[in-house]
């Protein structure tokens, strides 16, 4: 008899107790928030807007949507890079750990930085 696989059909996703990250840096984004308060977050809008409330970042529903998934398809990138990084960050033998860990942190690095530069030409080509 060979023993079958759990069956995840109906598992339910993972649940984190972790605050966005908008609520934990709430004080300084407000300070130096990542886009200019009346401009839409959505790098392919960038259009200016009148926020109804303080904290509003998308002119439309729409552009909040898209810039979800957005946020979603990085994430997904980014994900299995975390948890690499993080499974090896105290590491202080295992030098197979210690590579994986560093590509992981290499790689969320760049994925952040190729990610920002992407949205401001998107958000600048817009513009034009």
């Amino acid at each position: 008899m060979t023993k079958s696989g759990p069956n995840t059909a109906n598992a339910l996703a993972a649940h984190l107790e972790v605050e966005p990250f908008a609520d934990v840096a709430f004080k300084e984004l407000a300070m130096c928030p990542l886009v200019e308060p009346g401009i839409c977050m959505n790098p392919l809008c960038s259009r200016h807007f009148a926020p109804s409330r303080s904290w509003q970042r998308y002119c439309s529903t729409a552009c909040r949507k898209m810039d979800e998934l957005d946020m979603r398809r990085i994430g997904h990138k980014a994900a299995p890079a975390l948890l690499a990084w993080r499974a090896g960050k105290y590491e202080k033998e295992n030098d197979d750990l210690r590579a994986l860990s560093r590509v992981g942190r290499n790689y969320v690095s760049r994925l952040s930085s190729d990610w920002w530069n992407d949205r401001l030409r998107r958000a600048n080509e817009g513009i034009s």
